[in-house]
């Protein structure tokens, strides 16, 4: 048989108001409504969704990976039977009427069902959690405190599912919070995260295995303070998306060195490179989390630094139509000066000029024009600058030797 853990809330709450002799009636809907209702629950939440689909899940770092969806969009629930087996089944009313939101946070997911009853579907759904231990330790005075919208249910509201899931989000975080405590290594090494990033307790998102599970792996996701002001305010412009970077630490067990991840949102990734491409230092023994942080920020400054801060001499901040970068190929230091042009990107691609930084022909610093370059209307940004930096490489070999030659 399959069986599941079901947390009523609105039970609960119900029991909490009829104790205090305090009845709240829930808003009725007209018959004819409610016959359209009972047939399709979900299809009432349709702007709900979609309202956390365009605006993101508040309170998780990970946002844009979070997933909505219908049971019966989504595999079936699995259990361990009595003989240790696993089996996968879904009860009869649960694809109809039961609504998904898995959430990313700290390196694992939490996944909350949210079951709404088909006789009166505008009424607060029953909720699980993936998380037993959490379901277990919630009280009725946490979820009065902490999770107010289960008395303020409107389902006129576009954000009431945002609003349910983020409380109940910053009551997972509290739990988290509490169990590291119980940990005063990992309790050290959060605090100092804390201070000496100079971030927010919503910037770190915790998870810390149990005593028992030993083998689960504890972690900590952290957003990281990167600056970018040293990147043309056009190129981060023009990357969609929030310019974030996170840093994932998972401590598998205590004697083991903790084990980093780097992510990157897209948008720095399209400035500085994919994560994978960056070679995150080895932990040395005995390192601290914060020192080993210290040492990725540094490497995350410098290559924003490389890739830009040096790069660029000048730029015009006003019509973004002109740029001068310093390059250096095989210790040939020179500026390409890349400027577009009024009928760009319909009918022209980019010009660029060579100008070296030793050699001078009549007073002048010895130049080169490049008309050799390949160009589509139909690229993406990010390709005409693959291809530009492709045609500098290919001409710079002679435009040294020139150079010389010139000069």
């Amino acid at each position: 048989m399959c069986s599941r853990l079901l947390l009523s809330l609105p039970r609960l709450v119900l029991l909490s108001l009829l104790t205090a002799g305090t009845l709240v009636m829930p808003v009725r809907i007209p018959m004819e409504e409610q016959a359209s209702l009972n047939n399709a629950p979900l299809n009432m939440f349709t702007r709900q969704m979609e309202y956390m689909k365009v605006n993101g899940v508040p309170g998780v770092l990970f946002s844009d990976c979070a997933e909505i969806s219908k049971a019966s969009e989504a595999q079936g629930v699995k259990n361990k039977g009595d003989n240790g087996e696993i089996l996968e089944c879904r009860p009869e009313s649960y694809s109809e009427n039961t609504l998904l939101i898995k959430l990313p946070y700290a390196g694992t997911n939490l996944t909350i069902h949210l079951l709404f009853n088909p006789q009166e579907p505008w009424m607060v759904p029953e909720m699980t959690f993936s998380d037993d231990r959490f379901t277990s330790t919630i009280t009725l005075k946490d979820l009065e405190d902490q999770v107010p919208s289960l008395n303020e249910w409107d389902t006129s509201t576009d954000d009431i599912l945002a609003q349910l899931v983020h409380q109940v989000l910053q009551l997972y975080r509290g739990y988290q919070l509490d169990r590291l405590e119980e940990d005063e290594i990992l309790q050290i090494q959060y605090e100092s995260l804390l201070k000496a990033l100079k971030i927010g307790e919503g910037d770190i998102e915790v998870s810390v295995n149990s005593t028992e599970q030993v083998s689960t792996t504890s972690s900590f996701l952290m957003r990281l303070p990167l600056s970018l002001q040293d990147v043309p305010p056009v190129l981060v412009d023009a990357n969609p998306g929030t310019p974030n970077t996170f840093l994932q630490v998972d401590f598998p067990r205590r004697e083991a060195a903790f084990v980093p991840k780097l992510h990157l949102s897209s948008c720095v990734e399209s400035l500085i490179g994919e994560a994978s491409s960056l070679a995150l230092p080895t932990v040395p023994p005995g390192i601290g989390v914060m020192d080993y942080v210290e040492r990725i920020m540094e490497l995350l400054e410098e290559k924003v630094l490389c890739q830009f801060g040096c790069a660029v001499v000048e730029y015009d901040a006003e019509r973004f139509n002109k740029i001068v970068v310093m390059m250096e190929v095989k210790d040939f230091h020179f500026l390409a000066f890349i400027s577009l042009g009024s009928l760009f990107p319909q009918q022209h691609g980019p010009r660029v000029v060579l100008q070296s930084l030793y050699h001078n022909s009549a007073k002048e610093p010895v130049s080169k024009e490049l008309t050799d370059l390949k160009y589509s209307s139909q690229w993406k940004p990010e390709e005409m600058v693959q291809h530009t930096k492709e045609a500098i490489l290919a001409n710079i070999s002679s435009f040294q030797m020139s150079s010389i030659r010139t000069s």
